[in-house]
């Protein structure tokens, strides 16, 4: 779970919403081609979605998890009046050998979960196919994605809520030209 108040004073101090705007209007315009309507997406719920896939990534690196038996859930309140969420949860379903592996729980303890954010931010903060993802302005499905490819941040879509959509890895660790932009920027310097 993140801090409320952190979060919405990097929400008024970073051009997250700015960029968010740009993911929106490509997410929602094949939406409404499809005959589906149009959903509202925030900073925060791109925060929290780019956050999970990276953690994903760096937990199947540490416990020796395939990241397709991990999954993510996202807890972000969209609509206005509801409670406020700000958090992921990220698990595993399988029962097979890989799920008696071990490791996913204790990395979630203190020590460790610090750690292991820790690791996942540092690699979230260069993908090899940089500069042309950190500065895309529409990449993967739909163009639903920024600064998110298979190189950074993807993972197996049956892991993904959203299908590999709806990702920026910018909102974690800004970009070069604007690295306040990342929710942990001051955390990586």
């Amino acid at each position: 779970k993140l801090n409320e108040v952190t979060v919405n004073q990097w929400l008024k101090n970073s051009g997250s919403v700015q960029r968010t705007l740009i993911l929106s209007r490509n997410f929602n315009q094949r939406r409404v081609i499809r005959g589906q309507r149009a959903r509202e997406i925030t900073a925060t719920f791109v925060l929290l979605h780019a956050l999970a896939h990276s953690l994903i990534n760096q937990l199947s690196f540490d416990c020796g998890y395939g990241s397709a038996s991990l999954r993510e859930r996202i807890y972000c309140n969209i609509d206005e009046g509801s409670e406020p969420m700000h958090g992921i949860l990220i698990y595993t379903a399988s029962g097979d050998s890989e799920g008696t592996m071990g490791g996913l729980v204790r990395q979630g303890e203190p020590p460790r979960l610090l750690a292991t954010l820790y690791s996942a931010l540092q690699k979230a903060q260069w993908c090899s196919s940089d500069p042309i993802c950190i500065e895309t302005t529409g990449q993967g499905t739909d163009n639903s994605n920024l600064a998110a490819c298979h190189g950074c941040l993807l993972i197996s879509e049956t892991s993904c809520e959203e299908g590999n959509r709806v990702l920026d890895r910018a909102m974690l660790v800004g970009k070069p030209t604007d690295p306040k932009m990342g929710f942990f920027a001051s955390m990586l310097q």
